[in-house]
């Protein structure tokens, strides 16, 4: 920034430039000055300088001497006191057409550099109404400033220009706009862009998994699932947050036997836990799947690793669809224990049903009893009770 700012105010045109327009006592200074920036000697360039400006009247020397003090400034770091100096000569309407223009970009610079980008903006798109020829880097300059100022559409507008003029546009460019077309959720026109970057960096991580974010955002699902695995092929997914992200966008657009597939082998290498919640996730993904022996399986493990009345509900609710009425006993029992259940009453309505599927009669009337306690399931209790009271006495 700040050699850029020094070249914006170079004084390495003093001979050619103001030869005709300032006393020779001023051209002298300019010409000293300029050695002594050479050698890095500011405060003598400084001091040079000031004493100059107590000598003169002229507003044209006035200016440029202002002018001339600000690159010191610049070089020494201090831009408060370049950019009110700058604002003077460029108040006093004193510069030539050139040193006019480049004064008011290095003000603009100015003032981004000390936090202020509303006066930037300002500044910068003055200068660019006196700018004859305007270059992309330009355009890119102002996109920058309204992104700062969060104007996301009027920093897109200057962008495009930007990039309308670039042959080839820089990665930085793309990513501004891919940032600005988000923050307008814009989603696919920041998907385009993406894709440019991706063909010119196919190895970069973070451009497939925010290309497959993207895609999710743009209500695409199959595609960023699509997207999402070609980054597992890829041998990009090795964490478990991306893992269970696949699993996540797998599962939405409806493959669950190709989401529990992954998060098995995930699993098995290592790459994600074994916990209690990943575990009940995968049960979970498998009776999506219909793959109920897996699930019973997996959600065994689950509910001995977290003590869950739930879990053991949801195993002896599999228990029972596939009439396994002697594990289903023994699943809603531990259920019961555990505890936690929402609704406990469900819990012993299934513990009768599953007894009295095994002839345990007097189980069973006993566990409808339990039920009729809920409010929930007081009526299929009552029911249940009514019908075994009725065959007692046939």
């Amino acid at each position: 920034m700040k050699l850029l700012l020094a070249l914006c105010l170079s004084l390495s045109l003093t001979a050619a430039a103001w030869a005709a327009t300032l006393s020779p006592a001023t051209f002298k200074t300019l010409q000293q000055v300029e050695k002594l920036l050479d050698q890095k000697r500011h405060r003598q360039a400084r001091q040079l300088l000031r004493q100059r400006l107590r000598q003169v009247d002229r507003p044209e020397e006035k200016a440029v001497l202002w002018r001339a003090l600000a690159t010191v400034h610049i070089l020494e770091g201090q831009y408060r006191p370049a950019a009110q100096l700058l604002e003077r000569a460029l108040a006093s309407g004193a510069l030539p057409e050139a040193q006019q223009r480049e004064a008011l970009l290095s003000l603009g610079q100015l003032y981004l550099a000390q936090d202020e980008p509303r006066k930037a903006a300002a500044m910068l798109e003055r200068w660019l109404q006196t700018q004859p020829e305007v270059k992309a880097e330009d355009y890119f300059l102002l996109a920058q400033v309204h992104t700062r100022l969060e104007r996301y559409s009027r920093a897109l507008e200057y962008l495009n220009q930007a990039l309308a003029r670039s042959k080839r546009p820089k990665d930085e460019w793309l990513q501004l706009r891919i940032g600005l077309n988000y923050q307008l959720k814009r989603y696919r026109a920041a998907i385009a862009d993406l894709k440019e970057l991706i063909r010119r960096h196919p190895e970069r991580e973070t451009y497939w998994q925010q290309l497959a974010g993207l895609y999710h955002l743009a209500k695409m699902e199959v595609t960023a699932a699509a997207v999402t695995e070609l980054e597992r092929f890829l041998g990009f997914l090795d964490r478990e947050p991306e893992i269970l992200n696949l699993v996540s966008l797998l599962r939405a657009v409806h493959v669950p036997f190709l989401a529990a597939e992954r998060l098995a082998a995930a699993m098995k290498a290592g790459q994600v836990k074994r916990s209690g919640k990943n575990l009940e996730l995968l049960a979970a993904t498998w009776i999506e799947a219909r793959e109920f022996d897996r699930a019973i399986t997996t959600l065994e493990r689950a509910a001995r690793l977290r003590p869950s009345g739930g879990l053991w509900l949801r195993l002896a609710q599999l228990r029972l669809e596939r009439g396994d009425w002697r594990q289903a006993v023994e699943a809603l029992r531990q259920a019961l224990a555990k505890g936690g259940l929402k609704h406990p009453g469900q819990a012993w309505l299934l513990l009768g049903n599953a007894h009295f599927e095994l002839g345990n009669t007097e189980q069973a009337r006993e566990s409808f009893k339990q039920a009729s306690r809920y409010p929930s399931t007081r009526r299929s209790a009552q029911q249940w009770l009514n019908y075994l009271a009725h065959r007692r006495h046939r």
